[in-house]
């Protein structure tokens, strides 16, 4: 799948499972919870492709992510190998629950994951190596001023939860292409994959892509609670 595609995946996922987690008295849906655990979602649904030297993230902060991706292409045993399995899943997971433990950590990694998150949406701003780099300092202080110094409840478990939840949907989406993924890796090197179609093919461009549009457009109209009013007047207006 394309960068921008799993950016989108992550994004619906997270907005489909909050109010689950949320019934389940696991992390509460308050607003800022919600945006920003479907933008960190958004953005960690584009990790499993530091694999990979052309891909969306590898490109989006410039010589950052491009040694991140040797590194990460190194010890995962190539793409989509080590990235791509339940057990790259797990370490992404606590590389984020790491983070929560110092404010500076989550933070940063907050500015990281919303700053790859706007890379996938092709903007020219985000091919600027420099504007980048303020972007990351800026999303890090104001996410600092979220926990620090605001009445804004946002628990350190949504960060964790939301990488999860975006990786968990990238690797989905590439189950649907022929390639698919080695979940069991390294233990089993069998690759799974649902359907066969080819990524950047016209299923996805046609199909997939503005499916998962509409479906992040629906979900965020029905967790802001707009379902829910009295549309009578504008049913009047229109007569």
């Amino acid at each position: 799948m394309m960068g921008r595609t799993h950016a989108t995946s992550g994004a619906v996922a997270y907005l489909a499972i909050q109010p689950l987690l949320d019934h389940a008295g696991i992390l509460a849906s308050t607003p800022a919870t919600v945006v920003i655990g479907t933008i960190a979602a958004a953005g960690a649904a584009l990790l499993p492709d530091l694999d990979h030297e052309h891909a969306t993230v590898t490109q989006s902060l410039g010589p950052v992510t491009r040694v991140a991706t040797k590194l990460v292409s190194a010890l995962s045993g190539g793409h989509r190998n080590g990235t791509h399995s339940l057990l790259g899943l797990v370490v992404f997971v606590l590389a984020a629950w790491a983070a929560t433990l110092a404010p500076l950590a989550f933070a940063l990694t907050l500015g990281f994951l919303f700053s790859i998150a706007l890379s996938a949406l092709h903007l020219e701003v985000s091919r600027c190596t420099v504007v980048h780099t303020l972007l990351v300092v800026l999303l890090s202080v104001a996410a600092l001023w979220v926990l620090g110094y605001s009445s804004i409840p946002v628990t350190s478990l949504a960060l964790p939860v939301a990488v999860g939840v975006g990786i968990a949907a990238h690797i989905a989406g590439d189950m649907l292409t022929k390639e698919g993924c080695p979940l069991f890796y390294p233990f089993w090197k069998f690759r799974f994959h649902i359907l066969s179609l080819t990524t950047g093919g016209p299923t996805e461009r046609a199909v997939v892509g503005p499916a998962l549009g509409l479906a992040a457009v629906g979900l965020c109209l029905w967790q802001s609670g707009i379902a829910d009013l009295d549309w009578n007047w504008l049913v009047t207006l229109l007569r």
